[in-house]
């Protein structure tokens, strides 16, 4: 009786990096063809089958979905980031505008999300639920600056946060589509003069630093606060 046949098992390509690599593949295929690739082109990139390309990301249009989810991944990771909190909510906050122009600016995948790919349904679709997700969070930040004295009390949260993410959103897609590109740091400027004018930051009293014997008990009551 002839021993029984060992069928080899289908090599796969799962579980070693693949899936990474097709989503730095169709990253490095968008920049370079401005919003526009093709799945075969990436799976070739990435060493995989076009149907593994397939396999984990269902079309090109949830492929897209990925990268534009990255995208705001690593822009919001630079945006929360911790900043010292006892310095001045103005200085914080303009460090904090400073650091989200410069990824902007930096990052190769900015003019293709805010130019070409901007009116495609894949990026309407995330943006509003991201975008609504980040203007809930700076009407807290607006809040806190109110509560610490920085902004003007009669000022609506919501609206004014509202204002500031779709002001900083316009001027940073038309800075970066301009062909006289403002430096990162002038635009920081700039919309910082527009956040501090509409905030009316320049009014309103200018708290001082914490002493060492207060800032324990203050520290405890903030220590909830959004950053």
């Amino acid at each position: 009786m002839a021993p029984p046949v060992r069928r080899k098992k289908p090599v796969s390509h799962r579980g070693d990096g693949a899936r990474d690599r097709i989503v730095a593949a169709a990253l490095e295929a968008l920049v370079e063809g401005d919003g526009e690739f093709e799945i075969g082109d990436v799976a070739r990139r990435a060493k995989v089958s076009v149907g593994l390309a397939y396999h984990y990301f269902g079309s090109k249009a949830g492929l897209i979905s990925v990268l534009i989810t990255d995208f705001h991944n690593r822009h919001e990771a630079v945006v929360n980031q911790s900043f010292d909190k006892w310095l001045p909510w103005p200085v914080r906050e303009k460090a904090r505008l400073k650091a989200s122009i410069e990824f902007l600016y930096s990052d190769p995948v900015t003019p293709v999300m805010m130019g070409k790919l901007s009116s495609s349904a894949e990026v309407i679709a995330i943006d509003t639920g991201r975008r609504a997700a980040v203007v809930e969070m700076a009407a807290l930040n607006v809040a806190q600056g109110q509560r610490r004295g920085f902004i003007a009390a009669d000022i609506d949260p919501n609206v004014a946060a509202a204002a500031i993410i779709g002001g900083i959103n316009q001027a940073v897609a038309q800075a970066i589509s301009s062909r006289r590109r403002p430096a990162s740091d002038q635009l920081a400027e700039r919309l910082w003069s527009f956040i501090a004018g509409g905030l009316s930051l320049e009014q309103q009293a200018k708290p001082q630093r914490p002493t060492r014997s207060g800032r324990r008990s203050r520290e405890l009551v903030r220590s909830n606060e959004p950053a």
